[in-house]
């Protein structure tokens, strides 16, 4: 859980104003983020980003077991996105992942519920500091605009952190969203 919640630090996305259309849903298939395979999709209406991992259990991602999610208001300038937090949240997938939680007093609650999202704003889960609400990230992006369309987020390197404009990230990831 510790890796997926530091993936989530490195990958930032964004919502460009040079095309016309991104807003719809978009999605990156099963991949591997160090012990963790995951599930990621994006969901863009307008200045409004839903950013959701599901974590699994193998490695073809047919066990699933907790879902993060990142509520962003974004602002995009050219190639640039600044996206300010609005909400982000854990949901655990199985009654097993559920007890562990609660055994663990994990984020600080012992009253998890399968299915039922627990909003961590702000919150350490497991010496991970989730973003307090209001908190901005800049980053950048690159779209390949081809049939369905590609989105590639900024991901941060060892200079640049997204923590100020003048940090702003500058590389993108290798494998995009793609857009349903």
């Amino acid at each position: 859980m510790v890796k997926i919640a530091l993936f989530l630090t490195q990958i930032l996305f964004a919502a460009p104003q040079a095309h016309s259309n991104v807003d719809g849903e978009y999605v990156k298939g099963c991949y591997l983020m160090g012990d963790d395979s995951l599930i990621s999709t994006l969901s863009v209406q307008g200045a409004a980003w839903k950013y959701s991992h599901v974590a699994y259990e193998d490695e073809k991602c047919t066990k699933a077991y907790l879902t993060y999610q990142v509520n962003y208001k974004v602002k995009a300038v050219d190639r640039f996105i600044d996206m300010t937090t609005v909400e982000t949240s854990y949901t655990s997938l199985t009654d097993g992942v559920t007890e562990a939680l609660n055994l663990i007093n994990w984020c600080g609650f012992e009253d998890w519920k399968t299915g039922t999202p627990k909003v961590v704003t702000g919150l350490v889960c497991d010496e991970y500091k989730n973003p307090d609400e209001g908190e901005i990230l800049y980053s950048t992006y690159q779209i390949k605009a081809q049939t369905p369309l590609l989105m590639f987020m900024g991901t941060a390197s060892s200079e640049l952190d997204g923590k100020t404009p003048q940090t702003r990230y500058q590389m993108t990831e290798r494998l995009p969203f793609v857009k349903k």
